[in-house]
C-alpha cells in the first residue's frame, strides 16, 4: 500500500464529545433569542410556537443532508425564520434577522461540547510524524465559522492544514464531494489518506466508497451494519499507534 501522507478527522463525537442535554440547552438559547429579537421588532410569538418552527427547520435540513447535500448556515436560519410565520422574513429588518442569526450561531458557546481526552497530544504526535491533517465535518445546527473559533479557543486549530465544513462546501458526508474537497485542499490522493470518525455511514462508508482507508472510533454509533473499517480504536488517543500498524501492513 502507498505511504500514508494525510489523516482526515471527523469532529462530532471524535474530537469533541457532545451530550443530548447540551443540545437541548443550545436549542433553548436559540428559541429565546429569536423570541426576544422578534418581540423587539413588534412580532409576538410564544417559545412553543418558535420551537415548532425550529423542529420543522431541523427536519428540512436533515432531509437535504440525507441526500448528501447541505444548506449554508444563512439559508438554515432563513428556513427557521420562514417557518415561524408566512411573510415574516419580508416583515423584519436586516438588523432583526442578524440578531436571530447571531444568537442561533452563538448558542454553541453557551453549551459547548467537551474536547475528547488526549486530542492535543494526539494531534501533536501526528504533526511530528509528518502527516497532513484535515477536518471533515457535517455541521448540523452550528456554522463552520463557529467551529473555527471554538477550535482556536481549544488551542488546536493550528494543527489543521485544511478544514471542510458541510455548510460551506454545501455537501455533507457521506457524499464523496466533501471528501474530495478535503483531499484537494490537502493536496493528497485517495490512496495516501486515512479518514477517522465515529459514524459508520457518514465516516466509514463515505470514505471507503472513494477508496480511502478508515479508522473507526467505536462506542458512539451502534448501527447494525456489515461495514468493515480498515482499523478500529476505542479512544482517539490511540490513533497514532493505529496508523503505525496500518502503515506496516
Amino acid at each position: 500500500m502507498p505511504e500514508i501522507k494525510a489523516v482526515t478527522l471527523d469532529l462530532w463525537q471524535t474530537l469533541i464529545i457532545d451530550e443530548r442535554e447540551l443540545g437541548r440547552e443550545r436549542t433553548r438559547f436559540r428559541l429565546v433569542g429569536a423570541v426576544d429579537a422578534l418581540s423587539d421588532a413588534g412580532e409576538s410569538f410564544t417559545e412553543d410556537h418558535v420551537r415548532e418552527a425550529h423542529r420543522a427547520c431541523y427536519r428540512t435540513c436533515r432531509a437535504v443532508r440525507e441526500e448528501g447535500r447541505d444548506v449554508s448556515f444563512e439559508e438554515q436560519v432563513r428556513i427557521f425564520v420562514g417557518n415561524i410565520d408566512d411573510g415574516l422574513l419580508d416583515r423584519i429588518s436586516e438588523e432583526t434577522f442578524r440578531r436571530i442569526y447571531n444568537r442561533y450561531a452563538d448558542s454553541f458557546f453557551d453549551a459547548p461540547p467537551r474536547m475528547a481526552d488526549g486530542v492535543p497530544k494526539m494531534l501533536t504526535t501526528l504533526k511530528e510524524c509528518g502527516y497532513k491533517i484535515g477536518l471533515i465535518s457535517n455541521t448540523g445546527m452550528t456554522p463552520g465559522s463557529v467551529f473555527r473559533t471554538h477550535l482556536g479557543d481549544l488551542g488546536v486549530l493550528a494543527y489543521f492544514d485544511h478544514l471542510a465544513f458541510s455548510d460551506e462546501v454545501l455537501y455533507a458526508k457521506p457524499s464523496p464531494v466533501i471528501f474530495r474537497h478535503a483531499l484537494d485542499g490537502l493536496g493528497c490522493r485517495v490512496e495516501e489518506t486515512v479518514h477517522v470518525g465515529d459514524h459508520l455511514l457518514n465516516d466509514i462508508v463515505g470514505a471507503q466508497e472513494l477508496g480511502i482507508r478508515t479508522v473507526w472510533l467505536e462506542g458512539f454509533d451502534t448501527s447494525e451494519t456489515e461495514v468493515r473499517p480498515t482499523a478500529t480504536i476505542q479512544r482517539i488517543a490511540d490513533l497514532p499507534d493505529a496508523l503505525v500498524r496500518l502503515a506496516a501492513r
